[in-house]
């Protein structure tokens, strides 16, 4: 069996994980990728915001020439803008072997989205087989539009990045509360200000916050600026006794790639309350800690910072849960190929 990947291609964690997961499965696989393409002017960039043009036309070229020489079984559409729907019209016209999934890790019919934005994406799904859902929401959003072949397929942690790291030494990101994630004008910063006011150990780290309000508060409080940290990022996790989790609004999220990546180190995950969360994933206090509002959080961060037994027991249970239930990528890619197999079958 032949599996082609198409999508963007920039980040290990998207399409590369895929091929991994596939890889590792035994699978025939290749990518085609053509992100960095956009990289080169100006003018390649506004094509890539509204996904037209002579590169865009010379990508969806490429695409069929790729088919055409590979001949894949089946296609995974990750998350793609510039692929055009007639091509894959064409693609189903022409090879009508080719099982066709698409999925999509943001939510396409977020209000955030200018209408264009997902314009292909929306326009291509009549020529699917299958649509992967990121979140229990979008299931309900395609089959209102009437395609019932679609099922949720979650984010995933992955076992190369995110991991255990055992007697850890002291370092810089060393603390009792930990935030890795963007700001968002959600008010996770009026939180995370409640936290600092009440003297929690807490240290932040993403991208977008000097949009806050409180920017120069929090860096005087932290004694650094906010950033991203990359190659630290499962260092940072480790290095906490307690980790926090807040949801984006903008995706109408339930859940986050952090769910996943929290637990497996073992650092106690400490999220905002969902259904989706509680019920479906991790059981409240047992395998994860959730607050409903600012109260209630600070409230359980102080009861869990003087019980510590506690959090290495929250922590050792959730990490339990995930290896349990399976939310590696490979186990996402298992997921793919039962779906596959069941089609054409």
């Amino acid at each position: 069996m032949k599996i082609l990947i198409v999508g963007d291609n920039l980040w290990d964690i998207y399409e590369k994980a895929f091929y991994r997961g596939f890889k590792e499965l035994g699978y025939d696989i290749e990518i085609f990728g053509y992100g960095n393409r956009f990289k080169t002017s100006l003018w390649h960039k506004i094509e890539n915001k509204f996904s037209y043009g002579i590169l865009v036309n010379k990508i969806n070229k490429d695409l069929l020439e790729k088919i055409q020489s590979y001949k894949p079984d089946l296609i995974f559409f990750y998350r793609v803008r510039h692929i055009y729907p007639n091509t894959i019209n064409k693609i189903k016209k022409y090879y009508p072997k080719i099982k066709l999934f698409a999925y999509n890790n943001d939510d396409p019919f977020a209000e955030y989205y200018p209408s264009y934005y997902w314009r292909h994406y929306k326009n291509s799904l009549k020529y699917m087989d299958w649509i992967f859902s990121y979140r229990w929401k979008n299931i309900d959003d395609y089959q209102s539009l009437g395609y019932d072949n679609v099922s949720l397929l979650r984010s995933y942690y992955l076992k190369e990045k995110n991991y255990y790291i055992e007697n850890i030494n002291d370092n810089k990101y060393k603390c009792d509360v930990i935030f890795l994630g963007h700001w968002e004008d959600d008010g996770r910063d009026e939180y995370i200000k409640l936290l600092f006011d009440s003297g929690i150990d807490i240290k932040i780290y993403g991208h977008s916050w000097q949009n806050s309000k409180y920017y120069d508060y929090f860096i005087q409080k932290l004694g650094y600026e906010i950033k991203v940290i990359d190659k630290d990022y499962n260092l940072a996790i480790n290095s906490a006794k307690i980790a926090l989790v807040f949801l984006s609004k903008l995706n109408n999220d339930t859940y986050t790639r952090r769910c996943f990546e929290i637990p497996v180190t073992k650092t106690m995950m400490v999220s905002i309350y969902t259904d989706d969360l509680a019920k479906n994933l991790f059981e409240e206090d047992k395998e994860a800690v959730y607050f409903r509002n600012k109260e209630e959080l600070l409230k359980k961060i102080r009861y869990y910072l003087k019980n510590e037994n506690k959090i290495k027991e929250i922590g050792e249970n959730g990490d339990k849960r995930l290896m349990k239930d399976g939310h590696e990528v490979v186990d996402r890619c298992r997921e793919i190929i039962r779906v596959y197999n069941e089609i054409i079958n």
